[in-house]
């Protein structure tokens, strides 16, 4: 039975954090031996990065036996999920690395399906998980999961890519699992060889968006597989302003009714929470070099201005069927287009 180390980056979401620790302790302890198969031997690392509303404090206390690591408030994503994955290789010598968010809801077969996927993977006879044949060494796939919406249960708003497509509908599944190009790090599972092969996430360009984007690019370019599996699921409460957060800033200038919503439009170029900065941008279209000149990003950034501002002279029709087009590839379901229109 192969040994996981769940990791876990928290900053000042205490519900969100408590109910996931509740589901994967419950979830752990359920776990039923037989006299041939003893319990996976599952360890849970959460890193704080510099929470102030009394999370680790709380999980001290309620979940003593959980790994946790504490931050300044500069980890942000990628140096917290890095930070883990170094604690359970170098202290804990696991065999698997699992990446979740807390913000997630997990199905009840959750743990079950990620001991199943694992050994799967190792050739134990719980069926087979790979849709292709098997001409890669089993200890190089990685095998993301599915985040869906709580009220809109075909709509996947986490889960992969192919060929720059996101997969966002459960009818995408011809089988149960799919070959993707690359993963969203709310649900994945890493053999934790991968560190040996390929490093850490980069920490240094892709400090919060993007850093588990080019993790995965880049162990598919060092021979990883890498797989979606319906199988493998959570849920989430995916509000109307979660789906503006990502929308892209023309769309989001065109819907904004007032000129201080629109600064705050232009200020997401700059800033490190947006998925839309500047800095991660530009170095998600280079993620395969190792620098980028700094004029690059400079140049991204005054053109992104000039769309942006520039959309104002695009005629409102073109404009609505441009973001109609938008809402339809994303499978945004038609109450949450409705509120969006609707904002305030």
């Amino acid at each position: 039975m192969p040994s996981f180390g769940i990791t876990l980056p928290v900053r000042n979401r205490k519900a969100f954090t408590t109910a996931i620790l509740q589901q994967l302790t419950d979830q752990v302890a359920q776990q039923v031996p037989t006299h041939s198969v003893q319990p996976a031997d599952i360890q849970i690392i959460v890193v704080d990065d510099g929470s102030h509303d009394g999370t680790p404090e709380l999980i001290q206390q309620r979940f003593p036996k959980v790994h946790l690591l504490r931050g300044d408030g500069n980890l942000w994503w990628t140096g917290a999920i890095a930070q883990a994955m170094t604690y359970a290789a170098s202290e804990l010598h696991t065999d698997y690395i699992i990446w979740l968010n807390d913000d997630i809801t997990l199905a009840d077969d959750f743990i079950a399906q990620v001991i199943q996927h694992c050994l799967s993977l190792n050739g134990q006879p719980n069926g087979q998980l790979n849709d292709q044949p098997n001409d890669q060494p089993n200890n190089k796939t990685l095998i993301g999961g599915i985040v869906c919406d709580q009220q809109h249960p075909h709509w996947i708003v986490f889960g992969g890519v192919i060929a720059g497509q996101l997969i966002n509908d459960i009818k995408q599944f011809e089988q149960p699992v799919l070959g993707v190009d690359t993963l969203n790090g709310n649900i994945a599972i890493l053999p934790t060889q991968i560190i040996t092969d390929i490093g850490l996430p980069d920490v240094q360009r892709f400090r919060h968006y993007g850093g588990d984007f080019e993790y995965i690019c880049r162990a598919k370019r060092n021979g990883y597989r890498v797989q979606l599996s319906k199988a493998l699921h959570a849920t989430t409460e995916y509000r109307p302003t979660d789906v503006i957060r990502y929308m892209p800033l023309w769309i989001q200038w065109a819907i904004s009714p007032r000129l201080v919503d629109k600064w705050r439009v232009l200020q997401n170029l700059s800033c490190r929470r947006s998925p839309h900065n500047v800095e991660h941008m530009v170095n998600s279209i280079h993620r395969a070099k190792p620098t980028v000149p700094k004029w690059k990003y400079l140049s991204f950034y005054c053109r992104k201005l000039v769309k942006i501002i520039g959309s104002e002279f695009i005629p409102w029709p073109i404009k609505q069927r441009r973001i109609q087009a938008y809402f339809q590839r994303q499978n945004i379901p038609d109450d949450i287009i409705q509120a969006v229109w609707n904002q305030p």
